[in-house]
């Protein structure tokens, strides 16, 4: 995705240009016809969220955004009226183009579509589970960090090419994710979940955390998923 703003630029927005506050009730049709980001922290998307949505939080928007939207699709964003503006001009300086506007985040909270939830557990909660084989694990970090030392059960899915790289996931099995300290795969869970992939969990900590613990590690290279 990222390559069609390197290649073109974005477009030029007239003097005045601004976005609307979107009713509510077309929540539920943007998540079915386009992209919903929740720009929310990861720790307040995981306690209650809208099935489908994407949680970007706004500080990590103009990293991952390019990665994770379809840029043919209308997107629109689960926000503060305050952020709105900040959010589409980050959007936009990456070739975003279909930004439909913003959903007040309280409105859409105290609304009843907030149904979801995930769990984050710890290294030690999860480890016999990891190490068991009872649980697939999914790295989403770079190539350079796996390379440096990854979780031995470990299959690496690199975030940004996480939603073309579900292949052997099942929906109905609960999947562990993880990152180097758990921000990124908080954003891959979310990407799980509006898939389908309903069961999946955050690695509280990421890499870091399941390393002090003394749990054990590899440098040693493995296949890629398929995509």
């Amino acid at each position: 995705m990222m390559k069609r703003v390197n290649k073109e630029g974005p477009a030029i927005l007239g003097a005045g240009h601004h976005h609307e506050m979107l009713d509510k009730a077309k929540l539920l049709d943007a998540v079915s016809t386009g992209t919903v980001l929740d720009l929310r922290p990861s720790s307040e998307f995981a306690a209650k969220h809208v099935p489908g949505t994407i949680n970007i939080p706004l500080g990590m928007l103009a990293g991952w955004a390019g990665w994770l939207v379809d840029y043919d699709r209308p997107v629109s964003l689960i926000c503060d009226s305050s952020q709105l503006e900040e959010a589409a001009r980050v959007l936009h300086k990456i070739g975003v183009e279909t930004i439909s506007g913003g959903f007040e985040t309280e409105s859409v909270l105290s609304s009843g579509m907030a149904t979801e939830s995930y769990a984050s557990q710890t290294p030690k909660e999860l480890a016999g589970l990891i190490e068991a084989g009872d649980v697939k694990l999914i790295d989403v970090r770079s190539d350079s960090e796996w390379n440096e030392g990854h979780i031995e059960q470990a299959e690496h899915r690199f975030l940004g090419r996480l939603p073309d790289q579900l292949g052997g996931l099942q929906k109905d099995e609960p999947v562990v994710v993880q990152c180097r300290s758990g921000a990124r795969s908080a954003i891959a869970v979310s990407v799980l979940q509006a898939a389908g992939y309903r069961l999946a969990i955050n690695l509280t900590g990421g890499y870091l955390a399941w390393s002090a613990e003394g749990l054990p590690t590899s440098k040693m290279s493995r296949p890629v998923a398929a995509m």
